[in-house]
């Protein structure tokens, strides 16, 4: 193949991701089915844990609740979690109540065939495009529905994935130049969880202001509105939602059971499973290490050091792409969005999602066709870490870590090279 040509050159890199995520997934599974009669992970996470992030919250009797699964009588039947916003606990709720007991045959069907319309629409999008081929088609699909993030969403019944369908809709709205719908979108996502409003602080960077004001009068009417939906009283929804909740010193200032961690691919997260492995010299660990040290000191020293270290990398983010082309500026705010919270969960990987598909689009309709300049090397860059961050893993101690190291990397490469795109107008057709 003659790599030198802009067009074989993407196709050989795409092709080299599908390879390397389907020899990884392969390697995992081929273990697992060797060892089904010994001691082993299982690479999707324990069997008590399905769905566990929604049915641990269920009043009522759901259909997929496993009886194995733990009894923590802190969580069990309260219907929702603390530490959601209003709007996040209107889910619950519906799904708990209203959609009992299938409440996650209801989430799921839900995502998956959002998934598939995404994919589908994505497909078509680049197939009439003269460096398409057949296997990024395979490629596409593989991801959208075996992409880790996606498999974590399915496998623990997590909300996140409804927020990545807000997401995803405000993304394509933006690259359509519908800038309302994408902030109306982008805030009822915030509304799920807070660190979506970023999408409309990188709205704000392209100075529509007035679309910026509309997303967050959506989001302020929307959080209203789901406190009234809890109680009459918006101020006793608000301290009936929130309670006395123990989160910071349980999962912030705490060392988790180590199997916990695994899951968990924020830096600050994985600076403290690095500390504890370090502390033990090795994999070693200690019966405590297996339960929940709330308020450690090591974890109280660790978060005064990562305060200070997230915010001047995100001040060095925010200077490096501030000029950078649009494509650039979504996968930084990805990548910060899921390396720089205290706490971030694999199932949020979905969320990279939105970036691969419009670097793919950028691919084939900018690279491919010779009017933007894009070497093998730095093409990998991108792809070389989505290839690892989606590929299926077992659940091993430094998992969360190395998933974390591919974000750090893939998040040089946003803040290093430029991806002037048609898409974002940055280019002429």
């Amino acid at each position: 193949m003659d790599l030198n040509s802009d067009r074989q050159r993407v196709q050989a890199s795409i092709l080299m991701y599908l390879l390397i995520s389907v020899l990884m997934n392969l390697a995992v599974w081929f273990w697992f089915a060797l060892h089904l009669h010994g001691p082993h992970i299982f690479p999707l996470g324990g069997y008590r844990d399905r769905f566990s992030d929604l049915l641990l919250f269920s009043g009522k009797y759901q259909v997929a609740k496993d009886p194995r699964m733990g009894n923590y009588n802190a969580i069990n039947g309260t219907l929702f979690p603390r530490n959601y916003p209003p709007f996040g606990v209107v889910i619950y709720l519906f799904l708990l109540q209203v959609c009992a007991p299938f409440a996650v045959p209801v989430l799921l069907v839900t995502v998956l065939s959002a998934v598939l319309v995404a994919c589908t629409l994505l497909w078509r999008r680049v197939r009439s495009l003269e460096g398409y081929r057949w296997y990024m088609g395979t490629a596409i699909f593989a991801t959208g529905f075996l992409g880790w993030g996606t498999v974590q969403v399915v496998l623990r019944g997590n909300i996140e994935g409804l927020l990545w369908i807000a997401v995803c809709l405000g993304a394509a709205f933006f690259a359509r130049r519908h800038y309302k719908s994408s902030a109306v979108a982008f805030a009822i996502a915030s509304c799920v969880k807070p660190y979506p409003v970023l999408w409309l602080a990188l709205m704000a960077r392209h100075k529509k202001v007035r679309e910026v004001a509309l997303g967050l009068t959506t989001a302020a009417a929307v959080s209203l509105a789901s406190l009234l939906a809890i109680n009459r009283n918006p101020l006793r929804a608000w301290r009936f939602i929130t309670g006395k909740s123990t989160f910071f010193q349980d999962y912030i200032v705490a060392l988790r059971p180590i199997g916990e961690m695994t899951g968990d691919h924020s830096l600050f997260q994985s600076v403290k499973t690095i500390a504890r492995v370090v502390r033990n010299h090795g994999f070693n660990f200690q019966p405590i290490d297996y339960t929940v040290q709330s308020n450690n000191p090591l974890a109280w020293l660790l978060y005064r050091i990562y305060l200070p270290l997230a915010a001047m990398i995100a001040l060095i983010v925010l200077y490096k792409v501030w000029n950078k082309p649009v494509l650039n500026q979504i996968f930084a705010l990805s990548c910060v969005t899921m390396v720089l919270p205290l706490v971030a969960g694999d199932y949020g990987l979905i969320l990279l999602l939105i970036p691969m598909g419009l670097y793919l689009i950028f691919l084939l309709e900018d690279v491919a066709q010779g009017s933007t300049s894009l070497s093998t090397g730095n093409i990998l860059w991108f792809l070389l870490p989505c290839a690892w961050i989606m590929a299926t893993e077992p659940l091993l101690t430094l998992h969360g870590v190395f998933k974390c190291i591919a974000l750090l990397v893939l998040l040089a490469a946003s803040i290093s090279i430029p991806l002037p795109s048609t898409l974002f107008g940055e280019r002429t057709a």
